[in-house]
């Protein structure tokens, strides 16, 4: 399990990170689906034999008070991945 920050998700993902508004509806809805290119995939991008992924099932994502788990992942057809992300809630705040 990785804790990563907006930022670093950012560098992991390519060249168009997840926008504002993506985060705002993720934020809302507290779920989202992030797809990832196959050149984000660190086998399509480094010819390693053995793909590196940019996240994995257990991961965090912090985005500014908030954090997202990601609760699963996909591959696609094109060798890119889609990520399912859920809001992780305080059991304090309710």
């Amino acid at each position: 399990m990785r804790r990563l920050t907006r930022s670093e998700l950012a560098s992991r993902v390519g060249p168009r990170p997840p926008s504002d508004a993506f985060w705002r509806r993720a934020i809302d809805r507290g779920e989202a689906a992030l797809g990832v290119g196959a050149d984000a995939v660190g086998g399509a991008r480094d010819r390693d034999p053995e793909p590196t992924e940019p996240l994995d099932t257990g991961d965090i994502v912090d985005v500014d008070d908030h954090a997202f788990v990601v609760v699963g992942a996909e591959r696609t057809e094109a060798g890119g991945r889609i990520y399912r992300i859920e809001l992780v809630t305080d059991p304090g705040a309710e």
